[in-house]
């Protein structure tokens, strides 16, 4: 049995959730998350490198400390 070649169906949108919002990021935006835990913090730039390669754009990660308390800040600056 042949499958049926059919056309104008839609694509639906992916049905997976993003935990960072780097696709809402426009050119000098930015957000940070507290550095209480380290492998947070590793999960993040590691998601950071890999959407900055994947949808070419530049992410910019550094390691701030905002009214006393150490965070991870992630900009986008491309």
């Amino acid at each position: 049995m042949k499958p049926e070649v059919e056309s104008d169906i839609k694509i639906p949108p992916p049905n997976y959730k993003e935990k960072w919002s780097f696709h809402r990021l426009e050119v000098g935006d930015s957000f940070a998350i507290p550095f209480d835990d380290k492998l947070e913090v590793t999960r993040l730039r590691t998601a950071a490198s890999a959407y900055s390669g994947r949808h070419r754009v530049r992410l910019i990660t550094r390691t701030v400390i905002e009214d006393n308390v150490k965070k991870l800040r992630v900009w986008r600056t491309k």
